[in-house]
């Protein structure tokens, strides 16, 4: 069965703009490539993916999204998975041509900021009208930049707080198990390893010393991201696991080397349904998110297949098969009664955590998702906030 597995910084300059001498100037943008309509289909599609959202019955007979498409469209689909979220930008840019990709927040800030991909008109999508409304607004910051749309919703969950309810009690009301020095699991917390973790702490110290300011754990100064990458250099020591496989962390669980720690839905899933003790909590504190983006390459060989499959992933049939396969929730809410029915005597647990509470626009909304932060804060503070560079380099510093 298969599940979601859901650059360096090369100068003087950005070193610089991280340590607080000089914001860091990114250059000038290209233009925008904007694909219209749809014509006819070239007959093949080669996607990047995350492991679990392209399904032809080969994991599982009863699991095909795939073959449907190819009959209906004519495009024979071809798929190279990234085993990790952070695979994402490098296999994209260095591995193609791809047509298209299936893209976490932070990569599809990365790729449109490198005109990698192409910009759509959301009209020639049918379903994209039925996309839960912040994924279509508000949220949508991490593929709908200065009005053009990079492509279309495709699942999101939650960054849930897991704790092993056997060891950790009282059950944990917020992030202190995790980022408080004096946490009794320490060398038992399991930390997602990415520059996004630095958003997690941000967002904690939001609540714990409102004195920063930080209003948005993605637009932050330097300052602020001081303060956020002092706490996760004091967190280090503490840390048991640095996961980028959500299997290393469900093994990790299991053996009870972690307690708790930052996980995703799948991990609580498997963790949950293979009577494990891993529960997940909802800390006070809120939580960080993903939504993941099926975007088209600027280059497309075949973009019109891909565009097809942009369309098709977004019905509701697609998206509840999705959804259940890969243990997150559909961006079109129109698919969680048949995600309900796919559950049988377990529906309810469409409304559990693991399936981001299917539908609920006000638990989505409270979610900060993943997105590439840039310099500029996008919130009328003008260019006074750290970009990608600087947050992949402190990053790096606490890794070392």
């Amino acid at each position: 069965m298969s599940w979601h597995a859901p650059a360096v910084v090369a100068s003087a300059c950005l070193l610089l703009a991280a340590c607080g001498a000089a914001p860091e100037e990114p250059p000038e943008p290209e233009p925008v490539t904007v694909l219209g309509a749809i014509g006819e289909p070239e007959g093949a599609l080669r996607l990047l993916a995350l492991a679990g959202y392209v399904e032809d019955g080969s994991s599982d007979p009863r699991v095909d999204w795939v073959t449907p498409f190819e009959e209906r469209t004519g495009c024979t689909v071809g798929v190279r998975y990234a085993d990790s979220p952070e695979e994402v930008v490098p296999l994209f840019l260095n591995e193609g041509p791809f047509d298209g990709v299936s893209a976490p927040g932070d990569a599809a800030g990365r790729l449109i900021a490198e005109r990698a991909v192409a910009a759509v008109d959301p009209a020639r999508f049918p379903a994209y009208a039925d996309v839960l409304p912040p994924l279509r607004g508000e949220l949508a910051r991490h593929y709908v930049v200065d009005g053009d749309v990079f492509g279309v919703p495709a699942l999101y969950g939650p960054n849930l707080l897991l704790y092993d309810r056997e060891i950790v009690r009282p059950e944990p009301g917020g992030w202190d198990v995790v980022f408080d020095p004096n946490s009794p699991w320490s060398g038992r917390i399991a930390m997602y390893d990415s520059p996004m973790t630095i958003a997690e702490a941000a967002l904690y110290l939001s609540s714990h010393r409102p004195e920063l300011g930080i209003t948005d754990p993605y637009a932050l100064t330097r300052a602020q991201l001081d303060a956020a990458t002092d706490l996760l250099e004091e967190q280090e020591p503490h840390v048991g696991l640095y996961w980028t496989l959500f299997a290393d962390q469900i093994d990790a669980f299991r053996s009870r080397t972690v307690v708790v720690g930052s996980g995703w839905p799948i991990a609580y899933a498997l963790l949950d349904t293979d009577g494990g003790s891993v529960a997940a909590a909802e800390p006070v504190e809120g939580m960080t998110g993903w939504a993941d983006t099926w975007m088209v390459a600027a280059d497309a060989p075949h973009p019109n297949c891909m565009l097809e499959w942009m369309r098709w992933s977004l019905r509701p049939s697609v998206q509840a098969q999705m959804a259940l396969w890969y243990g997150a929730a559909p961006s079109n809410p129109k698919a969680c009664a048949m995600l309900r029915d796919a559950l049988g005597d377990f529906a309810e647990l469409a409304d559990d955590l693991r399936y981001g509470r299917c539908g609920d626009e006000a638990f989505l909304a409270s979610l900060a998702l993943w997105r590439m932060p840039t310099v500029e804060c996008g919130d009328g503070r003008g260019r006074v906030c750290t970009g990608y560079a600087a947050w992949r380099l402190r990053w790096g510093s606490i890794r070392d």
